[in-house]
């Protein structure tokens, strides 16, 4: 078969630099913990509240951003957040106190609300189910990557030019990715670059090109407990690793005394490690079982559960000796962590209903920033009221658990053959 075009992979690229200029501007702050600590006079858990202010704004915004690029497409709405990423990133940096820190943080929080949520509904458009993997691990993996670079970069920055630079160089980021998209982004159905045979090879897969929605589905998704089972599980992988993401270099710098720089350097490793695992795995793997003709919803369920539970080898890093030792109990727990989300991240546009994949997303990464916000919080609080980080990774731990537990169920009792799952099966590579 003539080769279709490789558009669609341009534009997984371009969504993929959104998501990693996304965590660039998150994990600044985490980077920044000690020494805005140390300028602001905030113990662990005043830091905690700082910490999650993003998480909590990210929530709220979730359920209306769903529903939003249901309705109005994945391009509007990242043309207008991209540009308030670098105006958040630029009041962070010129912030003079913890209120207008915090402000800054909420607006950023807002702002970057529709990211994931738009990297999952384009996915759907732009891919056949039988590249949905990899697509998804592209998207999902720049999470990983973002973490790998972000740490040792914004580490030097603000080593060397102090914490309030870190943010400068973020909102430079944010400001290049926002002239990419409003340039290169269109949707299938409009895209001027997009070949006929491409157009059809995507369709014929199973792709959800023109599939919008109206206000009124928000209301079928909130009723449907499936959407919730899946909700819920994913607010379990999401605790887990957002609070590696928010605590990794504090972890490093109070339990074995690293430096800002050494720190992100340490911090890099298991993220490298992630990003790898997640490509190979949670990508490529589980595209080629499925086109082989293997049950994708047994494959997805295995997928996920082996991930989750290899995730909670997060345990053993509260105990490690060193921090060689730590770094590779990280790196094993966040490949595991890594491997199950795109698998995640690919469920809404498996089984939400026509019109419906944004909302889903929506309420999925609703009950995972709900999920990050308390366990921020919750693990700066436990922390500083036992002296070590090790408690909090064993409660990580038992969320995880309660994760796999959830996905076998929800996964075990839906139909392999779904009317958009059945469609991209028929079409082979």
């Amino acid at each position: 078969m003539k080769h279709p075009g490789r558009t669609r992979w341009a534009i997984g690229g371009l969504l993929a630099g959104g998501i990693v200029v996304n965590f660039v501007d998150r994990t600044a702050l985490s980077v920044a913990s000690s020494p805005l600590a140390h300028e602001f006079g905030l113990d662990l858990s005043r830091l905690g509240v700082v910490l999650a202010a993003f998480t909590w704004s990210y929530c709220l915004v979730q359920l209306p951003a769903g529903a939003l690029v249901d309705i109005f497409g994945v391009s509007w709405l990242t043309r207008i957040g991209s540009a308030l990423w670098a105006v958040a990133s630029l009041l962070t940096a010129v912030a003079g106190g913890l209120g207008p820190l915090v402000a800054a943080r909420l607006l950023l929080g807002v702002a970057e609300g529709p990211a994931m949520v738009s990297a999952s509904k384009a996915t759907a458009a732009w891919f056949p189910l039988g590249e949905r993997g990899m697509a998804t691990a592209v998207f999902d993996g720049a999470t990983k990557f973002a973490n790998m670079v972000a740490f040792p970069v914004l580490a030097f920055v603000m080593s060397e030019w102090g914490w309030r630079a870190g943010f400068l160089f973020s909102a430079a980021l944010s400001l290049v990715f926002s002239a990419l998209w409003w340039w290169g982004y269109r949707d299938p159905s409009e895209h001027p670059l997009l070949r006929d045979s491409e157009r059809e090879f995507i369709l014929d897969g199973g792709a959800r090109d023109t599939d919008r929605g109206h206000a009124g589905q928000l209301r079928s998704v909130l009723c449907t407990g499936r959407n919730w089972v899946v909700a819920l599980a994913f607010a379990c992988y999401g605790y887990t690793i957002n609070v590696v993401v928010t605590w990794m270099p504090e972890f490093f710098q109070r339990e074995f005394g690293l430096r800002l720089l050494n720190s992100g350097i340490y911090s890099m490793i298991p993220w490298a490690v992630a990003t790898v695992a997640e490509l190979a795995v949670g990508g490529w793997l589980v595209d080629r079982l499925v086109r082989r003709g293997h049950d994708p919803m047994r494959i997805r369920r295995n997928v996920l559960t082996a991930g989750l539970t290899l995730g909670a080898t997060i345990g053993a890093s509260g105990t490690a000796d060193s921090a060689a030792e730590a770094v590779c109990w990280m790196s094993i727990s966040l490949s595991g962590l890594a491997i199950a989300a795109p698998v995640a991240w690919s469920l809404p546009g498996l089984l939400a209903a026509p019109g419906t994949v944004g909302a889903v997303s929506g309420l999925m990464n609703f009950a995972n920033t709900a999920a990050t916000g308390f366990g921020v919080m919750f693990t700066g609080w436990l922390a500083q009221a036992t002296g070590t980080f090790h408690a909090p990774f064993l409660f990580a731990v038992a969320v995880l658990a309660v994760g796999v537990l959830l996905y076998r169920y929800v996964l075990r009792t839906t139909a392999p053959d779904g009317p958009h799952l059945h469609a991209g099966l028929l079409h082979r590579t």
